[in-house]
C-alpha cells in the first residue's frame, strides 16, 4: 500500500465513538459499502475493475466477526460476483437495492421497469444528437441502463447529455442518476431508500445495530449518509467514511481516507480490532 493510505482521518468525536463501538460490540456492527470509487478505482465499462485481491479475504473475516458486512452499489450482484467478492454471507444490495443477495439467495426489492425497452430504442438518437454517438452504453444490469464517456469529455456535451437523458428518463418514468463519466437511467430508487430498507429489515428481526458503518466517495453515497444521520438521531453510533476528495463528501464525513486503498486499510484496522 501507498504510505498515505494507512492514514485514518477522523473529523468527529461521532466518528471515534462509532469506531469504539465496533470493537466493544462487533457481532452486532453493521458495515456497508459502496464500490466504484471506494472499493476500487473507477474505470469505464466494459473494462473490469482493478479489484485488490486482498479486499476478498478481509471481507470473508469481517463477514464472520460483524452482524453484517456488506455492499451497497450500482453495480450488479452479477458483477460483483464477477470481481471474485461474492463470499459466504456477504450481502450485495445490487444496482442501487433494485437486488439483495445474502447466502445463495437472490430477491428483487424493485421490479424491473417495464419502459427499459424504450430507452433502449431513444439511446443511440439522444446520443448522436449531444454529439457523443461514440459513447458506451452497457445493457447487463436488469434494472438500469448506463451510458459511459471518456474522462475528457467536454463539459458543455455532458450537461447537455445530462438534460437530454434527464428527458428521456421523465417520458419513461425513470430517473436519471450522473456519475462518474456515466449517467444511468432506471427505476426510482435511491441509496437512503435502499439503506432504510436493510436497516429497518434488521431491526424488525429485534436486531439493533451497535454501529452502522458506510462508506462512499461520491453524491449519491450521500443519500446513504442522510439514514446514518437518522439512525444517529435515534442513538446508534454510526460512521460516516468518504473515500474521495468529493467536496460534498468530504464535509459530511466523520473519517476520511484515501481512496481504494485507504477503504482497504481501514478494514484491515476494522478486522483487528474487531476480533475477539
Amino acid at each position: 500500500m501507498h504510505a498515505d493510505s494507512h492514514v485514518l482521518t477522523f473529523q468527529t468525536e461521532a466518528g471515534k465513538e462509532a469506531w469504539k463501538a465496533a470493537a466493544r460490540n462487533p457481532e452486532r456492527a453493521v458495515i456497508m459499502l459502496d464500490g466504484d470509487g471506494t472499493m476500487w478505482d473507477i474505470v469505464k465499462y466494459p473494462t473490469m475493475p482493478n479489484v485488490d485481491r486482498r479486499y476478498r479475504p478481509v471481507l470473508d473475516d469481517l463477514i464472520a466477526q460483524t452482524g453484517v458486512t456488506g455492499m451497497l452499489t450500482g453495480r450488479s450482484v452479477g458483477q460483483v460476483r464477477d470481481f471474485g467478492l461474492l463470499g459466504e454471507g456477504l450481502h450485495v444490495l445490487g444496482q442501487f437495492g433494485c437486488e439483495w443477495f445474502h447466502d445463495g439467495r437472490l430477491v428483487l426489492p424493485v421490479e424491473r421497469p417495464v419502459t427499459l425497452s424504450v430507452v433502449d430504442e431513444e439511446l443511440p438518437k439522444v446520443l448522436a444528437k449531444a454529439g457523443l454517438a461514440d459513447a458506451t452504453i452497457e445493457g447487463v444490469k436488469s434494472h438500469f441502463r448506463a451510458v459511459h464517456y471518456d474522462a475528457g469529455t467536454d463539459r458543455e456535451k455532458v450537461a447537455a447529455l445530462v438534460a437530454a437523458l434527464t428527458d428521456l428518463a421523465g417520458a419513461t418514468g425513470l430517473v436519471c442518476l450522473p456519475g462518474h463519466n456515466v449517467i444511468e437511467l432506471g427505476p426510482q430508487v435511491n441509496k437512503r431508500d435502499s439503506l432504510n430498507r436493510f436497516v429497518d429489515a434488521l431491526i424488525a428481526l429485534l436486531w439493533e445495530p451497535s454501529v452502522v458503518l458506510y462508506a462512499g466517495d461520491s453524491e449519491p453515497d450521500l443519500a446513504a449518509f442522510d439514514v446514518l444521520d437518522a439512525l444517529r438521531a435515534m442513538g446508534i453510533p454510526t460512521l460516516k467514511v468518504g473515500t474521495s476528495d468529493n467536496t460534498a463528501v468530504m464535509a459530511r464525513s466523520d473519517l476520511l481516507v484515501r481512496g481504494p486503498l485507504g477503504t482497504l486499510s481501514m478494514l484491515l484496522r476494522l478486522r483487528n480490532i474487531t476480533r475477539r
